[in-house]
């Protein structure tokens, strides 16, 4: 079945098998980061902690609509989920916020909860999320022929626009850690699809060797890297809205310290106490969901 609609539960058991943030982030956090978890054991510790949280379901107020993507740039089915917020139905046509799990991690529904909370409140106008699963060859073209970035651009932008009605006119995207530098460099990428941008926690190095002293495996070397670094080509992001999340306690603090410096335009957001994890994350939504419903307002 390429798609399921409404809220049937029993049926989305694979689906829900990689969805969602991660609460055992949460415990990971900021210590774990903080040593230097050996280049071979770095993404398996993340993606191990991603993938324990309980299963999260989008609150029972929001229609959402569960499907996979058949990908020309991507192996295997790559599941996603739309989600309308309260008040809405499938078909409204309302502008959209895509969604960017953290590494090895299913679509980010999670993040339906804060905004069926807030359009339910009448606190930020009505948009709706389109999430879809990370992977972890950190979006963007790879030697293997993966690439994450054209299946998102070219393939899952449009099916929502054609299938669902949703961003006709109005987009945003948001990440958290892989996913949010998947968002800056979709956004740097082409930023005409996009009114704004939020990276939250972004897992973002400003040198090659960095990244080796880290995961090891995010780009295929160092001309790889250049070409996708979302830090050295942040002029891109000239004439969006642009925010950045990231806790103080954060392993990536530093390196988006330097991102948040090179900016064209200062960003919303900002640094506060925190690790990398579900804490921090679910914490700062609110204002998150706030910033990008502004940003699509008209």
């Amino acid at each position: 079945m390429d798609e399921l609609t409404g809220r049937e539960k029993m049926t989305r058991a694979r689906f829900l098998a990689g969805a969602g943030l991660v609460a055992g982030a949460g415990a990971l956090g900021a210590a774990a980061l903080a040593r230097r978890i050996p280049p071979g054991e770095w993404p398996d510790a993340l993606a191990a902690a991603f993938r324990s949280e309980a299963r999260v379901e989008p609150p029972s107020t929001t229609s959402v609509a569960y499907g996979e993507l058949h990908s020309r740039t991507v192996a295997e089915p790559v599941p996603y989920a739309v989600v309308w917020p309260p008040g809405a139905t499938p078909g409204d046509p309302l502008p959209v916020c895509f969604a960017l799990p953290p590494r090895g991690g299913g679509p980010p529904v999670w993040f339906a909860e804060p905004l069926a909370e807030a359009v339910g409140d009448g606190d930020v106008t009505a948009f709706a999320l389109a999430a879809v699963a990370g992977g972890e060859s950190y979006w963007h073209p790879r030697a293997s022929g993966e690439d994450r970035l054209a299946m998102l651009l070219d393939e899952f932008v449009p099916r929502c626009a054609e299938r669902y009605r949703l961003g006709e006119h109005r987009r945003a995207i948001i990440g958290w850690s892989m996913g949010g530098y998947g968002a800056l460099l979709a956004a740097e990428t082409r930023p005409e699809l996009f009114a704004a941008v939020v990276a939250v926690s972004p897992a973002v190095w400003d040198s090659y060797a960095d990244m080796l002293r880290g995961p090891g495996d995010a780009f295929d070397g160092p001309a790889d890297f250049a070409r996708h670094d979302v830090i050295a080509h942040a002029g891109r992001l000239a004439g969006l809205r642009v925010r950045v999340d990231c806790g103080t306690e954060d392993r990536f603090w530093r390196d988006v310290v330097r991102l948040t410096a090179v900016l064209p335009e200062p960003a919303s957001g900002g640094f506060s106490k925190g690790g990398h994890g579900a804490d921090y994350w679910r914490g700062a939504a609110p204002a998150q969901i706030e910033f990008i419903g502004r940003a699509l307002e008209g």
